[in-house]
């Protein structure tokens, strides 16, 4: 889908979901290639087996951003550690873990848990914490990534990837409308937006299909790609419903997608 040749960005939506089982959609997960250089962007449950459903390697991450501490964003982080300790299986190359501050003293919970069995050598495992109420560049080798606050926990952060290339991907995790969303996703190639629930079902902290499609008409981004989908959304035409507001290209997310320019 979008395919342009050469590819230089290729992107996987490993799961499209929320945190109710659903045949259809896996918990958060979207994967983003730039370059050879490998991002996850949230770890929901099971999230290393889909990546090898999908051909992909966990081994192969360079780094992973989490949009806040939910466990749909984040139970996938304790399986991944503890086969990256795996002596015939196990990550070879460093780790790069980001998120909100107090993502160490999330981290810290979780080992008083599991003790050992989710440590790894400090030169394989490190962690980034971003001051949430601010706006932060981050560098990367390929380009850089832009963080701001979302409207949903204190801690829920947005992404913007902006390769040296000019191209612009945005992530927003979970939100409701809120003046950052629309800066994130401004003239973005891709938005992938969170759409959980039907207009006639607005829950706080979370975007409808009118409202996701009103954050990217107010961005002007290319294209909106509808995710976080919770099984009702399945039930309605939820394109149709983000139509009435955005008038670009509206993808509905599935679980395994990709995207190459």
């Amino acid at each position: 889908m979008l395919n342009k040749s050469p590819s230089t960005v290729e992107i996987c939506i490993i799961g499209s979901g929320t945190g109710i089982p659903s045949p259809r959609r896996r918990p958060p997960a979207l994967v983003v290639r730039v370059k050879g250089y490998t991002l996850l962007f949230d770890c929901g449950a099971g999230t290393i087996w889909s990546l090898a459903e999908a051909g992909l390697d966990y081994r192969d991450l360079d780094s992973l951003w989490f949009t806040h501490f939910h466990p749909d964003h984040t139970a996938g982080l304790v399986p991944l550690l503890f086969a990256a300790r795996s002596p015939d299986y196990g990550r070879k190359k460093p780790l790069l873990v980001g998120g909100a501050t107090g993502l160490k003293d999330f981290f810290r919970r979780l080992h008083g848990v599991y003790g050992s069995w989710i440590e790894l050598d400090p030169a394989l495992l490190t962690f980034e914490e971003i001051e949430h109420t601010d706006s932060t560049e981050i560098k990367l080798p390929f380009g850089k990534l832009f963080t701001l606050q979302m409207n949903h926990t204190k801690e829920s952060l947005g992404y913007r990837l902006e390769t040296k290339d000019s191209f612009v991907i945005s992530y927003s995790g979970d939100t409701e409308y809120c003046s950052n969303a629309v800066t994130l996703a401004r003239e973005a190639d891709l938005f992938f937006c969170e759409c959980s629930f039907p207009d006639n079902l607005e829950v706080k902290g979370h975007l409808t299909p009118q409202w996701a499609g009103r954050i990217a008409r107010e961005a002007d981004c290319k294209h909106l790609v509808l995710i976080h989908l919770y099984p009702m959304c399945d039930e309605i035409d939820v394109v149709a419903a983000c139509g009435k507001e955005y008038s670009g290209e509206i993808v509905l997310a599935e679980d395994f997608m990709r995207f190459r320019f």
